[in-house]
Parts: structure tokens; sequence; C-alpha cells
């Protein structure tokens, strides 16, 4: 059994005009398109935009801050007023779940997402589930209980067949992985046998479209060959035409280009890089990741209280900021990019004093 913080948590398709009739490929083609008009349509993945002001910025790291701190006026109002405040306050609470923090903070944070119910929180809850803290893995269990995201069945089986911690007031992690599994399991069996079902019609259909479209290929082949354009005879080539003899323009124009390449060493040279750096600080204890997203972003360093961090650019929906370390930073910040740069999400940082270049990111969800 590993030790514990002792503070006591709260529960909580015809052919060209002039042909006479309709021929077989028409005819085919048009049973093509009927039947892809019935193909199940997919909506657009959806992306939201929240606009947090600097105001709200800065309630929602005062909150954050009092999660774990029984002294703080705000400790025992900070989870419901970060559940009211809702989806602008995910992000900072999934960065809050960093093992890196005090644990009650990681603690109360996952029981405020299980309570706001955002599923782009369950990826940093499963990484939660793996925080030394036992405490911590317990509230985390809880919450992907309740937001019941199937992505999280596997570790939860890693975890209750495993983990052999218990809270400090004694509930085994384990047990609590356990009731998870067995409480979204039922309620995701219909989903999952609608899913099923979903995914053999596809399957038939797209069977069903491959024999077609072989249909429509043999078919055209015969038509084409009865009206006497079909391939040509095996054997006969088509006559290559000669190759044009170089000319003297021709034997010139490299050189000439090659003269074109060579550097003018009386050049001035002139540094294009005038801009003066964007500097802010770290207003928290905060991840930083390889792409802008809490989920599927990569981990790839850690910066510190009061760091001075340079921006960079900004995601198009500015709640990520692109930077890079200054030169006021603590020894156990780092950012192991290949070009030292990370996306850090704008509520954990100072805003930018002026204007950033906006850089798109693709984003790959999890299946």
């Amino acid at each position: 059994m590993e030790k514990q913080d002792r503070t006591e948590p709260r529960n909580t398709d015809n052919f060209p005009n002039g042909t006479a009739g309709v021929t077989q490929v028409g005819q085919v083609i048009r049973n093509i398109a009927s039947a892809t008009q019935r193909l199940p349509a997919q909506s657009p993945p959806q992306t939201r935009t929240i606009t947090v002001s600097g105001e709200l910025r800065e309630r929602i790291v005062n909150l954050v801050a009092a999660l774990g701190d029984p002294a703080h006026e705000l400790h025992q109002s900070a989870v419901q007023e970060l559940v009211e405040i809702g989806d602008a306050a995910v992000p900072a609470l999934n960065e809050a779940l960093n093992p890196r923090r005090p644990w009650l903070t990681a603690y109360r944070a996952a029981e405020a997402l299980s309570q706001i119910g955002d599923g782009r929180a369950t990826g940093a809850l499963i990484e939660a589930l793996r925080h030394p803290n036992s405490n911590v893995r317990w509230s985390a269990v809880r919450a992907l209980a309740v937001l019941g995201d199937a992505r999280a069945l596997v570790d939860l089986y890693r975890v209750a067949r495993h983990d052999q911690g218990r809270t400090s007031w004694g509930e085994p992690v384990a047990g609590s992985a356990q009731s998870a599994l067995d409480q979204m399991r039922n309620q995701n069996v219909l989903l999952r046998g609608a899913d099923l079902v979903k995914t053999a019609v596809a399957c038939v259909l797209m069977l069903v479209g491959l024999v077609v479209a072989w249909s429509v290929i043999t078919t055209l082949q015969e038509e084409l060959t009865m009206v006497g354009l079909g391939p040509p005879p095996e054997g006969v080539i088509g006559s290559l035409a000669p190759t044009p003899e170089p000319t003297a323009e021709a034997t010139v124009a490299p050189a000439v280009a090659a003269a074109a390449d060579e550097p003018d060493e009386e050049a001035e040279v002139v540094d294009a890089d005038t801009t003066e750096p964007i500097i802010g600080s770290v207003l928290t204890t905060a991840n930083v990741r390889a792409a802008p997203d809490s989920e599927t972003g990569e981990r790839i360093g850690t910066v510190s209280v009061g760091d001075d961090v340079v921006f960079l650019a900004t995601s198009p929906d500015n709640e990520w900021f692109l930077i890079r370390l200054g030169d006021r930073r603590s020894e156990s910040s780092q950012i192991s990019s290949a070009d030292g740069t990370g996306w850090v999400i704008g509520t954990l940082l100072t805003e930018p004093d002026g204007d950033l270049e906006v850089q798109e990111v693709s984003v790959t969800p999890d299946e």
C-alpha cells in the first residue's frame, strides 16, 4: 500500500447524343446511384470555439488553485463554481491532473470534470489512471464511469486487474474500476448492438458496390467492342515521335541558369527578422503538448509558475498558444521537441501583448 496525503477529500451514370435507346451501362450506372444514395450519411465533425475573456481566465486559474489548498477562501466552493463555468473550464481542469500538482488538486479536478460531463476530458482522465496517488486514480475511475466513453474500457480493465492501491479511506481502486466497467457495459450494450448492425449494413453495401462496379466495367468493354472502339490488337504500338535535336539556346540555358544561382558577393546581408518577440509568463504549472489538444496532443514537456515564455503563434480557436521558454525559467521546466517549441492551453498563461500568427494544426481524433 502506497503512502497517502492524509488530507481527507470530499465525496463527491449514357452514351453520347445520337445513340438509340438506353444502353445496359446507363441502366447499371443508375442502379449504382440509387444504391449509393441509400448509404448512411455521415455528418462532418463539429468543433466548438469557446471564447475565454481575460477576467474569466483569471477566475478559472484562481479556482483551480483553490481546489488543492484547504486554506484558500474558495476551497469549499471551487468545484461547484468550476462546474457552473462549464466547458470553458475543461482545458484548465485537464491540465490540473498533472502529477506535479498537489494530489488533492488532481482529485477534485477529476470530480469537477465528471460533473461537467465534457468528452474532451476523457484523454486526460485516462492518463490520470497512472497517477502515483491512489486517491487520484480512484477519482479518475469514477469520472470515466460517469462520462461513459468506450475509449476508457481497455485502461479501466488494466486498473481492475492490476491496481493494488487503496484510497486513504480504504476503498480499493481495482474494485471501483470493475464497478465502472460493469456500469459502462450495461449502459452501452444497446449502442454497441446498433453499431454492429450499422457496420454489417455498410459492409454489405460495399460488397454490392464492388459487384456492380465490376459489372459496369465488363459491360462497358463489351459495348465499346461492339461499336469498334475496343482496345488495339495485341502487338500494335503507335510510332514514337523523334526526339528533337538540342538547339544552341538550349545548350546555353543551363550555363546561364547556373550563373544566376551564384550569390552576389557584394550583396548586402539584411536581417529579415526584426520583429520584437512577444513575452509572457506562466500563471500555473502546465503541460506542454505537441499539438493544441489535451486528448491527442502528446505531452512533450512542462513549464512552471513564473517562467518567461515567448509567444510564437495561436491556434485557430485562440485557446492554445505555441511557445518556447524564455530566459527566466525553472530548472525543472523543459520542452523536448526538435525546435524547443510546444503548445500550452491559454488559460494557464498571461495574455499575449500583440497579434500572433494563426497556425493551423491537423489533429486526428482518437477512434
